[in-house]
């Protein structure tokens, strides 16, 4: 549970086993993972404590068991292991009616709207379950297919990434889901930077467990270093075509349309810590080179959850994404290693 409190008081409370109403579904939890707005919701960020009904259940990745059917439910048994989307969506204003049902208007988020699934049940309407199979989809990776999705949808949202010069900004969680992605698909090559220590020795190991079986060239850099533009430039002749912004860093978001190379493309997951940004030569970087840029919220609904379990099924490797596995009750150690950047996902088990 959250309350609005100095430091986002995250504390245990025996609820009561929530019971489904018309047309949703209680599903017993098997795993669950800490996402990063889970971490603002925590140290009661500016940028989510608005959008926060507290008290509330927070946590909104996860995957587990039905085990109860409220009434009208079809298509489903007890014991189906499922995930679910936890965006709710209203479905009748103007975006739902356009199949973009993840801009709905009147979106509401559980784990900030409503109760989410840091508890040993969770209740979600059964038209926002997703069917998963444990032959392709083990627990530990179905905990945190929320946050695949985002990655997802990024990577995707590029007119194409095969045999294209890619360059990578922020290798957290979700910036290293991107990133496997991106070498899965193909590219021509790959520049991860990042300026925190550990993510980028986390990038560095990925990159190397690579070599040698991987036909896309991977290098990690530090952004403060000093010489990243040259050496992207050297590495793709010229710039690169597509820009996965996953930091939200001013000055990243800058260098990478210094890079991107005419008609290029940035897409744009990252959230800026300040309401405004400042892009430096627009003109020249952007209306001069004809680049897109592209925002990017969320999941398409259902759309990107196939995309993604098909790339699962088809062989997509996360097993380095799972850094720490803890019980639900080391959610406090699970945040703090995530805060030190010491970890990438921290699945947690409420059955522990």
């Amino acid at each position: 549970m959250a309350r609005p409190e100095p430091g986002a008081a995250v504390y245990v409370e025996d609820l009561p086993v929530p019971a489904p109403g018309a047309g949703e579904v209680r599903i017993r939890v098997l795993k669950a993972a800490i996402c990063g707005t889970d971490r603002h919701i925590y140290h009661w960020d500016p940028s989510v404590s608005a959008m926060v009904t507290p008290p509330v259940v927070i946590g909104h990745e996860f995957c587990g068991h039905i085990e109860r059917l409220g009434e009208g439910v079809g298509g489903w048994q007890e014991g189906d292991y499922v995930s679910a989307e936890m965006h709710l969506v209203c479905g009748r204003c103007r975006a739902c009616r356009s199949h973009n049902q993840h801009v709905c208007e009147r979106t509401r988020i559980a784990g900030l709207h409503r109760d989410g699934c840091f508890a040993e049940f969770v209740v979600v309407p059964s038209s926002n379950l997703v069917r998963l199979d444990a032959r392709v989809v083990p627990p530990h990776i179905g905990a945190f297919l929320d946050a695949l999705g985002n990655a997802v949808h990024t990577v995707q949202s590029a007119s194409s990434i095969a045999g294209r010069h890619v360059l990578l900004s922020g290798y957290g969680a979700i910036g290293a889901m991107a990133a496997a992605v991106v070498e899965f698909e193909g590219a021509a090559s790959l520049t991860i930077s990042e300026v925190a220590a550990g993510h980028r020795a986390r990038a560095r190991a990925w990159a190397a467990s690579k070599a040698g079986d991987s036909p896309t060239p991977i290098q990690v850099l530090d952004p403060l270093e000093g010489g990243l533009p040259e050496r992207v430039r050297e590495a793709t002749g010229g710039g690169v075509d597509v820009v996965l912004e996953m930091s939200g860093a001013p000055q990243a978001i800058n260098t990478g349309l210094e890079l991107l190379y005419p008609g290029g493309e940035m897409m744009m997951l990252g959230i800026p810590s300040r309401a405004d940004l400042t892009l430096d030569g627009f003109s020249r970087n952007v209306i001069f080179k004809g680049l897109t840029l592209h925002g990017v919220v969320g999941r398409r609904m259902f759309a990107t959850w196939e995309e993604m379990l098909g790339l699962l099924e088809r062989g997509l490797d996360l097993e380095h994404i799972v850094t720490h596995r803890l019980p639900l009750s080391g959610f406090h150690d699970g945040i703090a290693l995530l805060d030190a950047a010491e970890a990438h996902k921290v699945v947690l088990d409420p059955t522990a």
